[in-house]
């Protein structure tokens, strides 16, 4: 290693600590906090994103070069998420997410199986058996818990992708990929307890098998058909959605790959074959069939797979993707609001991978027109567009989810593929090349691809936490305290909380759905704007009967933190409406932590 790469690997470590020291030496949160990010002095996102930027500098310096130093890099990379992911412990929030986030209903669900020891009905049982299984064998409480375990399957996407650029494009090619896939590209969804995301590392790790499983003779598969069994069935019980696109990228890959070699070598082999090898070879073309035969029988079985269908069939799913979209144009943000709230904040690294991923799959199509194109190459081409069918199909029909990240995680996989096809592509070209020119225009190109995944690294940092997405230890112990001690016969009005709270506190089981105290959407659960103070001089005018108001800090930051147009269209109430609240005599204030309060309005008074 020569004198600058030894600076750039000291400035790295320099970097990494002082990240590091910087957070376990900032003390926590002693009320509510709007933005994580303000909570550290800017050296820390310094330190953060000079580590970040030399971890994947060394990391590529080995890809393009073939020197050792990737590890070093790979391991401060590494060591750095671990704390990133770990913030909110260090922060001493209760948990990452929003009293609304759907990490509660599956806390709860945990909650059912440590009392009852029975697994509720669900089409996704293994995010809570794993949870349920950690808590037990540790004694951590399963919300410190979402930290370590969103960052294990982080590491598993990674080391997937790395498996799976290994066995397409060799040991460079695997290093490429795995420098593709470090950047944090579904940014926020990274940090929470999400099925969907702990599912997606076994796609390519799926296509990884099976591209050796295909390269490998028939007597020597026995191992693979039974790691590819345990990896399908962890798969289709961490996310039975997420198992389907698994299966249509198989289907790809045998499609282009697998296809046309069986076409070639079955006829060789079936003239060479006596009855002992062809009964060792129908071994695994059976087990699809079995296993398929299988895999739909139990798709049906499960109520929440049948109910999605038929809401398919009927078209019944109410916010999807082209809804959600489609609401920018009927809202007061400006068009460059619009551009910073979604296309850079929200979407920006999953946007910047797409279209990196086009720009590589239209070079490849041009070979493949004129016929200079590989196996390989058609395949990434294929995958990345059957990510991008996907996305289309889900946005069009409006299922799953508004979620365009989520619904995009077929294409990020396929133009991570192509990145590090890319890479290692343009490297064998470089050093093959005999005209200068030629040679310094692949290096060029090949830095921009470096450069690209180095900005969507620190662009993934920077926006991963969002402002206002965590749950304080007060409103947890407020909406407990409300949750326990309210009475069933009297309405509950609150903002931005939600059933799942419920869930959590009870059990998905236990929870009355008939005593529902906080729904995220019902008008009837909701707080009416500045407090109902707009249209009326006292709370106890807008209720006909007893009502519980419970009012948050977290209420009046989130509305104080958003676009000054944007406030006019969204349920909000200020500091200046909940001082009214207290002097208004029909408000009874009967529980406040000081972050949060719960208030019974007597209309009568």
């Amino acid at each position: 290693m020569n004198r600058r790469w030894q600076i750039v690997s000291a400035v790295t470590a320099l970097a990494a600590v002082g990240f590091v020291g910087s957070v376990l030496t900032t003390p926590p949160a002693t009320g509510y906090e709007s933005s994580l990010h303000d909570a550290y002095p800017p050296q820390t996102w310094v330190g953060f994103g000079l580590a970040l930027v030399g971890s994947l500098a060394l990391l590529f310096r080995s890809v393009t070069t073939g020197r050792p130093g990737w590890r070093y890099g790979v391991g401060t990379l590494a060591s750095v998420y671990a704390v990133f992911f770990a913030l909110p412990l260090f922060r001493g929030y209760y948990i990452y997410g929003t009293p609304m986030s759907d990490a509660f209903y599956h806390f709860g669900i945990v909650r059912d199986v440590l009392e009852t020891g029975a697994v509720p009905e669900t089409g996704y049982p293994a995010t809570h058996v794993l949870y349920t299984t950690l808590t037990t064998i540790t004694g951590v409480p399963v919300r410190v818990l979402q930290p370590v375990v969103t960052f294990c399957f982080f590491l598993l996407f990674v080391g997937s992708c790395f498996l799976l650029g290994l066995s397409f494009f060799g040991r460079r090619g695997g290093l490429a990929t795995l420098g593709a896939a470090t950047p944090l590209v579904f940014v926020t969804n990274h940090l929470m307890t999400l099925p969907w995301l702990f599912a997606l590392p076994f796609l390519p790790l799926s296509l990884a098998l099976a591209h050796r499983w295909s390269g490998r003779r028939c007597s020597s598969r026995t191992g693979l058909v039974g790691v590819t069994f345990v990896c399908g069935i962890a798969l289709v019980f961490y996310h039975p959605v997420t198992a389907l696109v698994t299966v249509l990228a198989l289907v790809v890959y045998v499609g282009v790959v697998a296809a046309p070699s069986l076409r070639r070598r079955l006829p060789l082999r079936r003239d060479e074959a006596n009855a002992a090898v062809g009964r060792a070879y129908a071994v695994p073309v059976r087990y699809p069939l079995v296993l398929g035969i299988a895999g739909i029988l139990w798709y049906l079985s499960i109520s929440h797979f049948t109910h999605f269908l038929e809401r398919v069939v009927t078209n019944d799913i109410d916010g999807g993707a082209a809804s959600y979209a489609s609401t920018a144009q009927r809202t007061s943000y400006s068009a460059w609001e619009l551009v910073w709230e979604f296309l850079v904040l929200e979407w920006g690294t999953v946007l910047v991978y797409t279209v990196v991923g086009a720009g590589i799959a239209a070079v490849i199509l041009s070979r493949v027109l004129r016929g200079r194109d590989n196996c390989l190459e058609r395949l990434c081409v294929t995958q990345y567009g059957a990510g991008v069918g996907v996305a289309v199909f889900f946005v069009g029909s409006r299922m799953l989810s508004r979620n365009v990240v989520r619904i995009n995680n077929y294409t990020v996989i396929g133009a991570i593929l192509l990145l590090g096809l890319a890479i290692t592509g343009l490297v064998s070209y470089r050093d093959a090349a005999a005209d200068r020119w030629k040679r310094q225009g692949a290096t060029t190109i090949l830095r921009g691809l470096c450069v690209t995944v180095i900005v969507v690294a620190l662009l993934a940092g920077a926006v991963a936490y969002e402002d206002d997405r965590h749950v304080t230890h007060a409103t947890m112990a407020g909406a407990e305290w409300h949750h326990e001690n309210h009475d069933s016969g009297i309405d509950t009005r609150a903002f931005r909380m939600s059933e799942q709270l419920q869930r959590y506190f009870e059990g998905t089981t236990g929870a009355d759905p008939d005593d529902r105290q906080f729904h995220r959407s019902l008008e009837g659960y909701q707080l009416p704007t500045r407090l109902g103070y707009d249209d009326h001089g006292s709370v106890g005018d807008v209720y006909e009967n007893e009502t519980y108001l419970v009012t948050k800090t977290a209420d009046i930051e989130w509305a104080r933190n958003r676009p000054p147009d944007r406030r006019a269209e969204i349920d909000h109430y200020t500091a200046a409406d909940l001082a009214r609240l207290r002097a208004d005599p029909a408000a009874h204030r009967i529980y406040s932590n000081g972050d949060v309060s719960v208030w019974l309005v007597a209309p009568d008074e």
